[in-house]
């Protein structure tokens, strides 16, 4: 299927649409396999989809939901999440059993992500179903128009605070990143890692978490392991990057901060490292033994710290990516 900003279609039989899909996608691979779950949901229950295309910051393409929206309710679906064939059903089942529904802004459900999950199977709070009538009321964070790293969190407040309420459900519902690539995860541990800097964002230590574990993906030092990244990076733009060994600090202070055991063991974190930057004397390093997320994990905190990666799609940092993955290529 051929599709573009702004294109709309009915997925399934006859009868009364209560929900709208948004599309949210910048086209990338991982495209197919959203659409491919859309044609596959049960017919019974008949949805509008419409397509968000390369609209940016990511902050104004969630609010263009709600501009758009002209049923009940709306699912956000980002390009990288496949729901099951029974989602819609599980969605409306939810409103239609809400005492109140009324007052009800936002339902959320699970996704199986078996890279940022947890648990077994690995889920992640993902999914998200809005009360179109509550949300005309509340544009994102300044109408849309500023790149931030958290848009739900910054989104959501102010209906809280309102009085409206959200309900958390453990449903799974389908999948997230099912299909990711290596670029795809980098951008992600961008996301984390940015949302972690960012007084104004409250975080908790599952997000330092998602850092910690591919940190800890194999037993090579996470020390020298930054130093020699660090090092690379510096090299690619010396007088712009002199001075990146200070700005790691916060950073290191965060991911060495205590956590729990057991919150430790549910990442699969064990034989924790303390980090520091430790120069191996020896830059020397055999690329190919370490593990990928654990070295994309590290290029992404520094192109964070750098000023080199915003949530919005035209401001990703894929030729540092594509640097580093030459690198470790070789």
């Amino acid at each position: 299927m051929l599709i573009h900003d702004g294109k709309e279609w009915i997925h399934g039989n006859p009868g009364t649409i209560e929900i709208t899909i948004f599309l949210i996608t910048i086209q990338s691979h991982q495209l197919e396999f959203t659409l491919s779950s859309i044609n596959k949901l049960n017919p019974n229950y008949p949805v509008l989809v419409n397509v968000i295309m390369n609209v940016a910051p990511t902050n104004r393409a969630y609010n263009q939901m709600r501009e758009r929206c002209k049923t009940p309710y709306f699912i956000q679906l980002d390009e990288d999440m496949e729901l099951q064939e029974d989602a819609i059903q599980i969605c409306m089942n939810q409103i239609e059993k809400s005492s109140r529904a009324h007052k009800t802004f936002l339902h959320t459900f699970k996704l199986i992500d078996t890279d940022l999950g947890v648990g077994n199977p690995p889920i992640i709070d993902c999914l998200k179903l809005y009360n179109n009538q509550i949300m005309q009321k509340y544009p994102t964070y300044n109408n849309g128009e500023t790149a931030v790293s958290s848009v739900d969190y910054f989104w959501h407040i102010p209906i809280l605070n309102d009085g409206y309420l959200m309900n958390t459900t453990s449903i799974i519902i389908g999948n997230h990143g099912k299909h990711r690539s290596d670029y795809d995860i980098f951008l992600r541990y961008c996301k984390i890692a940015k949302s972690l800097l960012d007084p104004s964002i409250k975080t908790n230590s599952g997000h330092i978490c998602k850092l910690l574990a591919p940190l800890h993906s194999d037993v090579y030092s996470i020390s020298e392991l930054f130093w020699i990244i660090l090092n690379k990076f510096q090299k690619m733009v010396p007088e712009q990057y002199s001075n990146l060994e200070e700005q790691l600090s916060p950073i290191i202070s965060i991911l060495n901060s205590y956590i729990k055991t057991g919150r430790l063991l549910l990442y699969n974190i064990q034989n924790r490292q303390h980090i520091q930057l430790t120069n191996p004397n020896n830059l020397q390093i055999l690329w190919a033994e370490i593990s990928i997320k654990k070295i994309l994990c590290i290029v992404a905190i520094l192109c964070v710290i750098s000023g080199n990666y915003e949530y919005s799609f035209d401001k990703y940092p894929i030729k540092i990516y594509e640097y580093f993955m030459e690198i470790v290529q070789l």
